[in-house]
Formats: structure tokens, sequence, C-alpha cells
């Protein structure tokens, strides 16, 4: 949504913010999601996000789109979340998608065995994910998992768009090596 998109809206902030929060607010709760591994922080830094974006309403420059403005305030918020004292003392020492969906077997599949392989794989595929380096783990994330391109991830970030295809190679790579030595890859 460009500024010109932005006249498109309710005049009222109120009534636009209202109406982002219902077009992206899952999008937004599934990104702080992604980063925190807590259902409730998540909700948590989503509903942060749209105070942030009401009260900060007039400062939206329209050089990008409102998707990417409020990703980028997501990102930065839960980023801030990790780095706090606060956060790593509530860091779950389990498996950081216990709160989340779990990741469910391909039923569409003819063959029940064939089905619970492929979930195998997509577990240790989320497991080696995890394992990265935030800034890897980030561009994958935002990049597979919420369908950005890399131009729209490095509004996000906040950061060249070489950049984001070079850690995205790099991402990958890393993720290729860890699956081969798990035997997961083909």
């Amino acid at each position: 949504m460009s500024q010109s998109d932005r006249a498109a809206l309710p005049a009222d902030r109120t009534a636009a913010i209202d109406h982002l929060m219902r077009e992206y607010g899952t999008k937004v709760l599934h990104l702080a999601y992604s980063y925190l591994k807590d259902r409730h922080l998540a909700e948590d830094v989503a509903q942060e996000v749209f105070i942030k974006a009401y009260r900060n309403w007039e400062s939206f420059r329209g050089e990008s789109s409102v998707y990417t403005w409020l990703y980028r305030i997501t990102v930065n918020l839960c980023r801030d979340k990790a780095r706090s004292a606060w956060w790593k003392r509530l860091l779950p020492t389990d498996d950081p998608r216990s709160a989340g969906t779990p990741v469910k077997p391909d039923t569409s599949r003819d063959d029940p065995e064939e089905a619970v392989v492929l979930s195998d794989q997509r577990e240790r595929l989320m497991d080696c994910v995890m394992q990265l380096a935030d800034a890897y783990r980030e561009v994958i994330i935002l990049y597979y998992y919420h369908d950005l391109s890399t131009l729209e991830i490095a509004e996000v970030l906040g950061q060249n768009e070489n950049t984001v295809k070079t850690r995205l190679f790099r991402a990958r790579s890393m993720l290729k090596q860890m699956l081969e030595k798990g035997g997961v890859a083909r």
C-alpha cells in the first residue's frame, strides 16, 4: 500500500488501524511467533505493533507499503524483546515450537508411510532453521514462511537487498549441510 493507497483507507486514524488489524493481524502474529516461539508473547507484540502504528500513523511516509511498515515494526519489537534480560529469563528450554501449530503430516498422499516421512523431514528442517544464527534465520523465515520477496525483506530489516540475497544463499547452504549430516537432504 503506497501513500496513494493510504488515501483509500478510512480518513479516521482509528478506523484505518482497525482495518489494518483485520487485514494484517494474523500475519503480524505469525511473524512475531516465528521470532519469539511463545504464543502469549507473540500476541503481546502483535498488540504493541498496532499500538505503535496508531501512535506513529502520521509519520508513515508511504515510501514502502503499510504491510512492510508493519512487518518492520514487528521485527524491531521482536528483536528488542529477544535482547532484553527479562526475555532471556523466559526463554523456553524445551522445543521452541511446542506452543505453536505442529507440523502436520501431509494426508493428501496415498501412502501414509510417505506422509510420515515427509512430516519428519519438515520437522528436521524446522529444527535446522532454528539452529541458524539470527541474521540467517530471519531471512529464511520471512522468505519461506511469510512469502516476502528479497526486496520486502530488505525493507523490513532495513538492509540492502543484496545483503538479504547473500544471507538467503548462505542460509540455504548451511541448511543443506545440516540436513545432509542428519541424512535428510536428497
